[in-house]
């Protein structure tokens, strides 16, 4: 194997060919540390490369792939739709479908649509059976961050609640749209006094999905349903009768921005979880879901020895090259306008303690945008990656004819 900067330097010569002029040296083993980088042109030719054939953690740049993948299989326009059923005891029943985007203003237009069908209601039961019961997502924490989460098959605000603690220890909402219910008011007491903050309610996938139904109880009692409302798990018999079919406001394309712009853990691994279910059927696991995004990014991309634990960029098992991630990005194109701007780099960003990760596009001239990927795994400051990125595309823009 030569070594990396006879590697650099053979590189660069490359380059050359390829339009690169001489110019002032990058070292680029001394910029990246410990990491990779690939930089080409919108035909594929490189530009710039130091060690993008080597597998390395990719933190949250892997939600590019994710994204990718939901929105070839769905479609840009895809909404979730949630079923609602009426059973005997005014019951109401829930069919979860995996939908990340009810959030409170969803659940009252939902409440709206419930309350004349269902003017008493002594019970709320939903059914999670679409997803697996005992689903771990590897790289999640018991933490308080809202980013570790847990996923199911119905879940309110992403299982997490904005919180006020106030000095006298009681407990608010810190959204105004949001009511308190039973499990927030439990959850706001781990809070320390006088803050406020947006937690993770609980560590199972039973407390995001117990939340959803106090949530739209909430609701339903500020739009005059009247009863007890008691929240519960539990299959919908056969009995039951259709009465409401909820189709998400938001489509894929706007949940896949909003999931690029915030990094939302959440979403992303529910994403991944359908997609599993899509290919091979309900109820969802990490396997079949793993399977599934391993065929989408070899059959659609062109990938191949990589691997995807899960969806969000959490593990520290997920491991893809600096190539790679650039091949992805030039099928991802066509949803460019999905991701955020950041001086000027169309971009995703990824961290974890030691990862640092930056993909997306940015201008050499007006007229002539590249593509990028760069893999840092060594511990360097959180913006590092964008000191990097401008490092490089200075680079570029001084020697490129």
């Amino acid at each position: 194997m030569l070594p990396r900067k006879v590697t650099l330097s053979i590189v660069l010569s490359i380059s050359a060919s390829l339009g690169i002029a001489h110019g002032e040296e990058l070292d680029l083993p001394r910029l990246l540390k410990n990491g990779s980088v690939r930089v080409e042109t919108a035909e594929g030719a490189p530009l710039l490369r130091h060690r993008d054939e080597e597998p390395f953690v990719p933190a949250s740049i892997l939600k590019l792939a994710t994204t990718f993948c939901a929105l070839e299989t769905f479609g840009r326009d895809y909404r979730f739709k949630t079923d609602f059923y009426r059973g005997d005891r005014h019951t109401l029943y829930i069919r979860g479908s995996g939908d990340p985007s009810l959030v409170s203003e969803e659940l009252r237009e939902i409440a709206g649509h419930l309350a004349p069908l269902a003017p008493h209601l002594e019970r709320i039961v939903i059914d999670p059976s679409l997803f697996s019961p005992d689903i771990d997502i590897d790289g999640s924490s018991a933490s308080l961050n809202p980013y570790d989460s847990k996923t199911a098959a119905f879940v309110g605000n992403f299982s997490s609640a904005a919180l006020y603690r106030r000095k006298d220890g009681s407990v608010v909402s810190a959204e105004r749209q949001t009511p308190l219910t039973p499990l927030a008011q439990e959850a706001g007491l781990k809070l320390r006094r006088g803050t406020s903050e947006r937690i993770n309610l609980g560590h199972t996938w039973q407390v995001g999905t117990r939340y959803g139904g106090e949530l739209l109880a909430a609701f339903l009692r500020e739009s005059g349903v009247s009863g007890a409302m008691a929240i519960s798990v539990g299959p919908i018999p056969a009995e039951a009768k259709k009465i409401y079919e909820h189709t998400s406001s938001k489509d894929l394309s706007v949940i896949s921005q909003e999931l690029l712009k915030y990094s939302t853990n959440f979403t992303a691994n529910q994403l991944f979880l359908i997609l599993g279910i899509q290919r091979f059927g309900a109820p969802a696991t990490v396997e079949r879901s793993q399977e599934a995004m391993r065929e989408c990014l070899e059959q659609r991309v062109g990938w191949r020895d990589f691997h995807v634990e899960e969806g969000s960029g959490l593990s520290r098992k997920n491991r893809v090259t600096a190539a790679q991630m650039a091949l992805l990005l030039k099928h991802f194109e066509r949803y460019q306008d999905l991701l955020s701007v950041e001086d000027d780099f169309i971009a995703k960003t990824g961290s974890l303690r030691g990862v640092n990760s930056l993909a997306g596009y940015f201008d050499l001239t007006p007229q002539r945008q590249v593509r990028f990927a760069i893999l840092i795994n060594s511990d360097v400051e959180h913006l590092y990656k964008f000191k990097v990125a401008s490092a490089i595309r200075r680079y570029l823009k001084s020697t490129v004819n």
